[in-house]
C-alpha cells in the first residue's frame, strides 16, 4: 500500500511534458522553478487601429459600422480583388505549372524587374536619377517594411539619430522610428484652430528652423490621417527649402494612384523634389493601390548623387540592414505586381481599377458631406463640411474629438480612430444616413 501510494504521489508530479508539474484536480500546474525570461512582462494595450477592428468583429450589435481600418471595400462592404490581379494570379499559376518559374529565394534586394518598374512608377519615365543609374531600389515587406529599412539605413549607415514627423502622422511611423532608437520630433502640419486644414506657414516655419541635414518624413500624397496635402506650389516651396537647408526628404508613398486615380498626379511631390535637386528616399506600398494587403509587397528607393554612391549604398543596405532581418523578400507578391506594372494590357486595366476605387472613395466623401448638411449636423470647424470633400485619399479627418468618437462607438457602434479619422473606403452608401444622423446627435449635445 505504501508503494502504491508513493507511485500515485509521484504521478502527480510527472504530468508536465517539459519538467516537473503538479496535478491539481484535472489541471497540470508547473512546479516551482526558476522564472522565465518573460517573468513580470506587462500586457500592452491593443494597437489603436487593429484593436478597433477586433472589437468591431466581436460587437454583436445588429447595426454597426467599421470606418477604422484602412482597407478598401466595395459598396456592399466586401473586399475587392482587382481583375488585373486575378489575371496576374492566373499567369503566375500557369507559369508555375508549366515549370517556367519556381519557388527559390529572391536575391536580398528582391526581384530585379519589379524593382526597376517600381522605381519608374515613383520617379517617372523621364527621371534623370534613373537615367544616370543613381537610384538604389530594394523590394521590401510592404510599406511598413520600406519605412523600416529606410530608417535602419539612415541610422546604421548615415548615422542619423533624429526624425521629424508631421503633427499628426500615421500612428505606426513613431513606433517604427522609436523601435530603432531614433529621437522622434514633430513639425506643424494640421491647423490646430480649424482641426481640418493645413497650417502651411507653421510647417515652413518649423522646417526652416531645423538643423541643416535633418531628416524629415513627408507623405507623398493622401496624408494619413488628415487627407490634407500641400498643393503644387507649396510642394515647390518645400522642395526649395529642403535644398537650401540640406534636409533629407523621406517620402512615404502608400497611395500612389489610389488617392486621385492618377498615378502621375499622386507622384508629383516626389518628382518636384527630384527636379529641384533634392535626393529623396521614397518608400512605396502596393497594399492599397493593388489590393495586395496580405502579400506584403513594397519597395524603398534611395536617390543618390552618383553611380558610385549608389553601388556602395546598395551593398551596405543589402548586407548590413536586410540580410540580418529577413534575408530576402516575399516572392509571390512581387510576381503579381511585376505582371501588372510590366504588361501594357494589365497596366491599363489597373489604371481603370484605380479610377474605380478612388472614384468610389470620392463619392462617399460627397454623399457623407451632403447628408451631414441635409440633417443639419454642426461641423466641428464651424464650416459646412466642405473639408470632407476638400481632403483626398482613403481617410477623412472629420474634426471629431476623442470624446465624440468614444460616444459614437459605445452608444451607436460606429468605429473610428480616436483622432476622428474616418476611412471613407470602408463606408457604404447604406451606412451614410445612420452615420450622419448619429454624428449630428453627438455634435448637437
Amino acid at each position: 500500500m505504501a508503494a502504491a501510494s508513493g507511485r500515485r504521489a509521484a504521478s502527480r508530479w510527472m504530468c508536465g511534458p517539459w519538467g516537473p508539474a503538479k496535478l491539481v484536480g484535472a489541471r497540470c500546474v508547473a512546479a516551482a522553478a526558476s522564472p522565465t525570461a518573460w517573468h513580470g512582462v506587462q500586457t500592452l494595450p491593443a494597437d489603436a487601429i487593429l484593436g478597433l477592428v477586433a472589437a468591431f468583429k466581436e460587437d454583436a450589435a445588429p447595426v454597426k459600422v467599421n470606418v477604422a481600418q484602412g482597407a478598401y471595400r466595395t459598396d456592399e462592404g466586401v473586399p475587392f480583388v482587382l481583375t488585373s490581379i486575378k489575371e496576374a494570379e492566373r499567369r503566375v499559376a500557369a507559369d508555375l505549372q508549366e515549370g517556367k518559374i519556381d519557388k527559390e529565394y529572391l536575391p536580398i534586394e528582391g526581384d530585379a524587374r519589379f524593382r526597376a518598374l517600381s522605381a519608374r512608377l515613383a520617379l517617372g519615365e523621364n527621371s534623370p536619377s534613373i537615367a544616370d543609374g543613381r537610384v538604389v531600389t530594394l523590394q521590401t515587406i510592404s510599406g511598413t517594411g520600406a519605412v523600416n529599412i529606410a530608417a535602419a539605413s539612415l541610422k546604421t549607415i548615415a548615422g542619423k539619430a533624429d526624425i521629424w514627423l508631421s503633427n499628426p502622422s500615421w500612428g505606426n511611423h513613431a513606433h517604427i522610428f522609436k523601435s530603432l532608437g531614433f529621437n522622434v520630433h514633430q513639425y506643424t502640419y494640421l491647423d490646430q484652430k480649424t482641426g481640418t486644414t493645413l497650417d502651411f506657414d507653421g510647417m515652413v516655419q518649423d522646417l526652416s528652423a531645423l538643423p541643416k541635414g535633418s531628416t524629415v518624413l513627408l507623405h507623398a500624397c493622401a496624408h494619413n490621417p488628415t487627407g490634407i496635402d500641400p498643393n503644387h506650389e507649396q510642394w515647390e516651396t518645400l522642395a526649395n527649402l529642403f535644398l537650401e537647408r540640406e534636409l533629407v526628404a523621406f517620402f512615404d508613398s502608400a497611395y500612389q494612384g489610389y488617392a486621385s486615380g492618377n498615378l502621375d498626379a499622386d507622384a508629383a511631390s516626389v518628382r518636384i523634389f527630384e527636379k529641384a535637386g533634392v535626393f529623396p528616399i521614397v518608400c512605396q506600398s502596393y497594399a492599397k493601390s493593388m489590393g495586395l494587403y496580405g502579400e506584403r509587397i513594397g519597395a524603398v528607393n534611395f536617390v543618390c548623387s552618383s553611380q558610385e554612391e549608389a553601388g556602395a549604398l546598395m551593398s551596405q543596405v543589402k548586407q548590413g540592414v536586410v540580410r540580418p532581418i529577413y534575408s530576402s523578400p516575399p516572392l509571390h507578391g512581387a510576381r503579381l505586381a511585376t505582371h501588372v506594372l510590366g504588361d501594357p494590357v494589365l497596366f491599363s486595366k489597373w489604371c481603370e481599377e484605380l479610377l474605380i476605387m478612388s472614384g468610389r472613395v470620392q463619392s462617399m466623401r460627397e454623399q457623407l458631406a451632403e447628408e451631414l448638411r441635409r440633417v443639419g449636423a454642426p461641423a466641428p470647424d464651424g464650416g459646412n463640411w466642405s473639408h470632407i470633400t476638400d481632403q483626398i485619399g482613403m481617410f477623412a479627418f472629420t474634426g471629431l474629438s476623442p470624446s465624440h468618437v468614444d460616444e459614437l462607438r459605445t452608444q451607436f457602434h460606429i468605429y473610428m480612430t480616436r483622432d476622428g479619422r474616418m476611412s471613407m473606403a470602408g463606408l457604404k452608401s447604406s451606412d451614410i444616413p445612420y452615420v450622419a444622423q448619429k454624428m449630428k446627435q453627438i455634435l448637437s449635445t
